[in-house]
């Protein structure tokens, strides 16, 4: 059975792995944000303060953003490398809410987003496109 052949919008294999990757480490660098969150005392807007948690549909925003797009990557949905991209946006978005709770968590959130869409812009290289015949 021949290989599928791949479809415009989709990454080459590399690219999958790395966007893949890429999510899997922002979802460990918001596990990360949780722990330094409880150790200095000091909540993220998405995890709140102490004396008052927030919800546990909320806490899991960042991993459930994480997750979802990780897995757009590892099945390599066709434009992977934008949805991503979107989601390093999304992560930037759940930086800015913190930037005056604890500016100190928000930038390591910023870094995360940054870093998330560095290889996402990295990715639009790895797209497969669409062959015009003249």
């Amino acid at each position: 059975m021949p290989a599928p052949q791949p479809r415009p919008g989709q990454v080459t294999t590399g690219w999958q792995m790395l966007l893949g990757a890429a999510w899997t480490a922002a979802f460990f660098a918001f596990a990360a944000v949780w722990k330094t969150s409880q150790d200095i005392g000091i909540g993220t807007w998405w995890l709140g303060a102490r004396a008052r948690p927030r919800s546990v549909a909320i806490k899991i925003i960042p991993f459930v953003l994480a997750i979802v797009i990780g897995l757009a990557a590892i099945y390599n949905l066709r434009r992977v490398a934008l949805i991503s991209l979107a989601g390093s946006v999304g992560v930037a978005l759940i930086a800015v809410f913190d930037m005056s709770r604890s500016g100190g968590l928000a930038a390591i959130e910023f870094a995360i987003a940054a870093s998330v869409a560095v290889i996402s812009i990295g990715a639009f290289t790895g797209t497969y496109r669409t062959t015009t015949t003249n």
